[in-house]
């Protein structure tokens, strides 16, 4: 018999699905389904899943390429692992805490063996799950075949914004998530957030068919090539100049970061002269010229490719994830209070929760959530936001108010808000699963994305007396069926700090960390 089989059942506090009903009333009766969409902007991941290009998101694929043209330069097994992590391991993890309700998921390649190996793994992820929680999973090829009369769904809600999804009835529009998603959107927010500068692009460059001959020989590329003689060329020049002088001559220290991104790619610490000539140097290796070929017509209202600068928070006491619902109300629904783990300053790679801390943490920053509530909510924003936020001993002076009603107090002296990112984070299952620990004595719990070379079942046996007693939960997990490699999101439960850490070593060891 399969290990799988004889894993404990989870019980959520909540599910997604519980807390959309929460905090809208009026689309309780609506069938609403939650697509489980990856977004990339610079590749396709399959044939039916078109990458992004009006509603431009920058990755670590998207920002790492070295070339001076722009081109994207991946090889296939880290193309094959991008699909891998974004069509399966993330939507299963989000599947997890949707609840009962329908799911739409998508095909991992036109494989039909690769499709039936993923559908597979999802279903073997959500096994654990009683009936009621567990989520109807749906597979379509992509975006073009989702089955909205079939399975008679109203409204979809959705996690980034996919180009691919402007055609059907959504429970926000795209550009409302885009925008309120977006670096330079947080800066003139009046939140507390570092002083910054906004670097805006100004228009876009012509039709490659109105440019020269160079960029029509060219037509298949969105990028604009360096050869290029005409007003696309001239026109990222100019664009770039610009850049390039805001950030020479930004004091130090200062961070730099794109309009769209997540898991800390696009997002640059500059301490010294070095990393300053570090960012330099990839923003001349391609970056900033795929950045600017992004901006068309369609989307320079959006302003994908702006550059935020900000002051750099030194020697923060702590970084906080924040997690909750936005409701209809303007009442949001509090979930939890986390820490954040990052790998070099930058990259999310996961997030720490203290169960018996939360009714304190909650007393903290319950200011800090209810005004983030009120300003997500001036833009109709229904829905789970995990924010990121830095505390310093005194950080009045350093902290950009926009608001003059916030300006009259020094309610946020200690805090900075970093990023709202208003869609399920990586931290949303630390709450959910808050009884499933509690119960078992268990006040401390992490969770984590692994690339590790082990099989599913393999390492439930490695640590099967941990997974027995419920301290180890899968979210998410895809066996790779051409190589020995595999992917996992797993939550970590223990009784108080020192032992989560000594747990959380015992997997990190025999495993590779995984951001995206």
């Amino acid at each position: 018999m399969s290990v799988v089989q004889n894993l404990p059942t989870i019980v959520l506090d909540a599910t997604l699905e519980d807390l959309y009903r929460r905090a809208s009333p009026k689309n309780a009766h609506k069938r609403i389904a939650q697509v489980m969409y990856p977004v990339n902007s610079a590749i396709q991941l399959t044939p039916n899943i078109p990458r992004n290009v009006k509603y431009l998101y920058q990755d670590s694929a998207f920002n790492e390429s070295r070339r001076e043209d722009g081109a994207f330069e991946l090889s296939e097994q880290a193309r094959r692992e991008l699909a891998i992590s974004y069509v399966a391991l993330a939507p299963q993890r989000d599947a997890f805490l949707s609840g009962g309700g329908t799911v739409i998921m998508f095909d991992l390649g036109a494989n039909s063996v690769q499709q039936s190996h993923n559908k597979s793994e999802a279903t073997k992820t959500m096994s654990v799950l009683p009936d009621r929680q567990r989520p109807r999973l749906i597979f379509c090829p992509g975006p073009s075949d989702i089955p909205v009369r079939e399975q008679d769904i109203d409204l979809m809600c959705y996690k980034l914004a996919p180009d691919g999804l402007e055609n059907y009835d959504l429970l926000i529009p795209l550009e409302t998530i885009w925008y309120i998603n977006a670096k330079g959107s947080l800066a003139k927010s009046g939140l507390p957030v570092p002083r910054c500068d906004i670097i805006e692009i100004e228009g876009s460059s012509c039709h490659i068919r109105l440019c020269c001959d160079v960029c029509r020989g060219r037509s298949d590329s969105l990028i604009i090539p360096t050869a290029c003689t005409g007003q696309r060329g001239e026109w990222v020049s100019d664009q770039s100049f610009k850049i390039y002088q805001e950030v020479l001559m930004r004091q130090l220290p200062f961070v730099f970061k794109n309009q769209q991104a997540y898991g800390g790619a696009g997002t640059y610490l500059i301490h010294n002269e070095t990393d300053r000539e570090k960012l330099l140097c990839d923003l001349r290796s391609g970056l900033l010229r795929r950045m600017l070929s992004y901006v068309t017509e369609s989307n320079k209202h959006l302003q994908p490719a702006a550059i935020v600068l900000s002051d750099l928070i030194e020697n923060p006491t702590a970084t906080w994830g924040l997690s909750f619902f936005v409701t209809e109300d303007d009442e949001p629904i509090f979930l939890a209070v986390t820490e954040l783990m990052l790998l070099e300053g930058r990259f999310y790679i996961g997030s720490m929760i203290q169960y018996d801390r939360q009714d304190e943490l909650k007393r903290k920053f319950a200011t800090l959530v209810k005004d983030m509530s009120i300003w997500l909510h001036k833009y109709d924003y229904i829905g789970p936001v995990g924010a990121d936020a830095l505390e310093t001993v005194d950080s009045a002076e350093c902290s950009q108010m926009h608001n003059s009603s916030i300006n009259e107090s020094d309610k946020y002296s200690n805090f900075h808000v970093l990023d709202i990112n208003a869609r399920t984070s990586g931290q949303l299952c630390l709450p959910l699963l808050r009884t499933h620990f509690t119960s078992r004595g268990l006040q401390c719990a992490a969770t984590f994305f692994m690339r590790i070379l082990k099989r599913r079942e393999e390492f439930i046996r490695v640590f099967e007396d941990q997974f027995k007693a419920g301290r180890i939960c899968i979210l998410s997990w895809y066996d790779d069926i051409e190589s020995d490699v595999s992917f996992g999101n797993v939550v970590i439960g223990a009784e108080d700090v020192n032992k989560l850490r000594d747990d959380m070593k015992q997997v990190r060891d025999m495993s590779q960390e995984l951001t995206f």
